[in-house]
């Protein structure tokens, strides 16, 4: 009993195996200690050629197997899938004669129902004529083998379809976001298209109206171009190799007080048409290393947000803290707020939470995948915690180079 224990504890033991090469290992020596062999090896099934390949053997066998013929003894017995017990090995005058190093062994079928895995062979120097007991520990060592790797192999064929599931639904879900990000594009440039074109009709159906008439059109043709403009110039920065923009970039100092104030006075104008207070406070002299350009560029964009989703009367307030090598800027407002179910899509390009937003202030829709795509390019991330009707905070970590 304790001999079934032993094996069923390499059981256990080896059900977390990944390698089949350990497991083998695992049980030829739990199978030396219960039949109390001197030494032996493990032939398995080659994957390729399905021939008997040689992928374990005991450190102190004296000799190396030579390939089993497929009309030799461990073909058969993996054919008949029994044990094969050889009491008294006979001298031969070929290159299996193995009469000098062993007495006795054991061939084992490596079997758990239909799979056929390979033989177990435990020789022992002395001849042993094999007990009850022994052929009874000998079939239970195979067919443990073969339960062991059945269940590793089920396993890993589960988790790889498991993984093969998860890269199609990835590849769906990138497809499915092409597909929208093509949609949102062309509804995009849909509507500026049409603004120009109904203006330069209504020029050409009018034109006895005069210069007046005429300039107020371009003046509106104008605006429409400036969106425009602003949506391949976001989309040029959003669908360019990472690598190619950050050839392009042009890294110095950045005092982050300074960025933070010039920002500010960049929206003070609209701000103040809503009686929007912006105020900053606690915003140490950190100098950055990064592109002036891409880092105004995100702020302003969460700034400004702020402001034309913030309520009449209401107010922005921007403080930072350092936090090790990394310095943590917040943005907090108390607009509108944005709904739970729209947080975890808010930076993605073209993707508005309030769907009635006017184009008034020629925003894009992509000013958060802005924010977003150039605070990855200096190595920060950005995160956002809003409540409907509360207001929002944007939290943006960015590593520093020195105090100021």
């Amino acid at each position: 009993m304790d001999k079934i224990t032993q094996l069923n504890q390499t059981v256990l033991e080896c059900l977390g195996e990944t390698s089949e090469i350990k497991i083998v290992k695992a049980f030829t020596e739990a199978g030396l200690q219960v039949l109390h062999a001197d030494f032996g090896f493990v032939w398995l099934n080659s994957a390729k050629s399905h021939a008997l390949e040689l992928v374990y053997k005991s450190p102190n066998l004296p000799y190396m197997p030579v390939v089993p013929r497929e009309e030799g003894r461990n073909y058969r017995v993996l054919e008949f899938s029994t044990p094969d017990f050889v009491t008294d090995v006979k001298k031969r005058m070929d290159k299996y004669d193995v009469s000098s190093y062993m007495k006795s062994f054991v061939i084992i079928p490596l079997v758990y129902k239909q799979a056929v895995y390979g033989t177990m062979v435990l020789c022992f120097k002395k001849s042993e004529s094999f007990s009850k007991e022994k052929r009874i520990l000998s079939v239970f060592i195979g067919n443990s083998i073969a339960q062991t790797v059945t269940i590793r192999r089920l396993a890993i064929n589960e988790q790889e379809a498991r993984i093969l599931s998860e890269k199609r639904e990835l590849l769906l879900n990138e497809e499915k976001v092409k597909t929208e990000f093509i949609a949102n594009t062309t509804h995009e440039f849909r509507t500026p298209l049409a603004i120009i074109k109904g203006n330069i009709d209504l020029v050409l159906i009018n034109d006895s109206k005069g210069v007046k008439s005429v300039k107020n059109t371009l003046v509106a043709i104008n605006h429409e171009v400036e969106y425009l403009s602003n949506i391949l110039a976001d989309l040029e920065l959003l669908t360019s190799e990472r690598g190619s923009v950050k050839n392009r970039i042009v890294s110095k100092e950045v005092n982050m007080a300074d960025l933070i104030s010039r920002i500010i006075k960049r929206c003070q104008a609209i701000a103040h048409k809503k009686n929007i207070s912006i105020k900053a406070k606690n915003i140490p002299r950190i100098i950055l290393m990064g592109d002036t350009v891409y880092l105004e560029k995100a702020f302003l964009n969460l700034i400004r947000n702020a402001v034309i989703y913030g309520r009449e009367g209401g107010w922005i307030k921007i403080d930072a803290v350092k936090i090790g090598r990394s310095v943590e800027i917040k943005i907090k407002d108390n607009g509108i707020g944005i709904d739970e179910e729209d947080l975890p899509r808010i930076f993605d390009r073209f993707y508005r939470a309030d769907k009635s937003h006017n184009r008034s202030s020629k925003n894009t829709g992509l000013g958060l995948a802005i924010v977003k795509w150039a605070v990855n390019l200096h190595g920060g991330n950005v995160s956002v915690k809003s409540h409907k009707n509360k207001g929002s905070t944007f939290n943006v970590i960015l590593p520093i180079l020195k105090q100021g």
